[in-house]
C-alpha cells in the first residue's frame, strides 16, 4: 500500500488519462465523466440482474437463458467491469490503494438513496483474509457507510471456504458456491440485530465487490430469505458483462 508520504511527494497518476491526482488514482474530471451517478442511477437495466440494457427487452439475454438469480429483489450494479475499471479495482484490492475505499463508499451510499435501503449485509471475506492482508475491501466500505453516513451494518453471513472465486471457471463456482456461505451463529446474530432492536428486518441490502456470475450473491440472497428476510436488495460495484 502506497504510504502517505509517497502521495505528497509524488502523487498519483489518473488510470484513464494519465494525469498526476492527488489521492485516488483518477483525477476530478475523469471522476466526473466516467463515474457518473446520475447517469447510472436513470439507466434502463435487466430487471434480474441490474446490467445496462441496449436492447427492447426488460431483460438481458443472459438472464433469459440462465436462471441464476431467483431470490434477489432489486439488483444495481454500478460499474461494467471494463477498461479502465479493470484497472481501479485491480490498484483497490490488489495493490492495496486503500484511499479508493471512500469513494466507492460514497457511490455505494447514494445507490442505497435509491433504493431506499438503510440496512446492509456484506458478503463475507474468505476465513483468514483480514488476518492475512489486514483488510477486507467489503468490510472497509461497510465500515464508511456505518460510521461515516450512519447506514447500519448486518454481518449475518459467514464463508465457509477459503479458495478465492475468481481462480475458479464459471462451472465450479456454480457448483461450489451453494456450500460457499451459510448463516452466522445463533449468538453472532443476536449481537448483530442490537443495532436494530434485536428485530430481524424484512428488508436488506447485500454488499459486493464484483458481480461475475451472480451465484454468490444468489446464495447469500437466499441464506438471507430462508432466516425470514423478505426483501433482499443487491449493490455491487461492478459487474462482468
Amino acid at each position: 500500500m502506497r504510504s502517505f508520504f509517497s502521495i505528497l511527494n509524488n502523487g498519483v497518476t489518473c488510470i484513464v488519462c494519465g494525469e498526476n491526482s492527488f489521492v485516488y488514482p483518477i483525477c476530478k474530471k475523469c471522476l466526473s465523466k466516467h463515474f457518473s451517478l446520475e447517469e447510472v442511477l436513470n439507466e434502463r437495466r435487466c430487471k434480474v440482474c441490474g446490467k445496462v440494457l441496449i436492447s427492447t427487452d426488460d431483460t438481458c439475454s443472459r438472464c433469459r437463458d440462465e436462471k441464476i438469480l431467483v431470490h434477489t429483489d432489486n439488483v444495481l450494479p454500478l460499474f461494467s467491469y471494463r477498461l479502465w475499471n479493470k484497472e481501479l479495482l485491480y490498484k483497490w484490492k490488489i495493490m492495496g490503494e486503500r484511499s479508493v475505499s471512500s469513494l466507492f463508499a460514497y457511490f455505494v451510499y447514494k445507490a442505497l438513496d435509491k433504493l431506499k435501503d438503510d440496512i446492509i449485509v456484506p458478503v463475507p471475506p474468505r476465513k483468514g483474509k483480514i488476518q492475512k492482508n489486514g483488510w477486507d475491501q467489503v468490510d472497509e466500505i461497510c465500515s464508511f457507510l456505518k460510521n461515516r453516513y450512519g447506514i447500519k451494518v448486518l454481518k449475518l453471513l459467514k464463508r465457509n471456504t477459503t479458495e478465492q472465486q475468481k481462480k475458479l471457471h464459471k462451472k465450479e463456482r456454480l457448483e461450489t458456491i451453494s456450500c460457499a456461505y451459510q448463516i452466522e451463529l445463533e449468538k453472532v446474530i443476536k449481537q448483530e440485530l442490537k443495532c436494530v432492536n434485536n428485530v430481524l428486518p424484512k428488508k436488506v441490502c447485500l454488499i459486493d465487490d464484483v458481480c461475475t456470475t451472480g451465484a454468490t450473491i444468489e446464495s447469500c440472497a437466499k441464506i438471507l430469505k430462508n432466516i425470514g428476510i423478505e426483501t433482499v436488495d443487491v449493490i455491487t460495484l461492478f459487474i462482468v458483462d
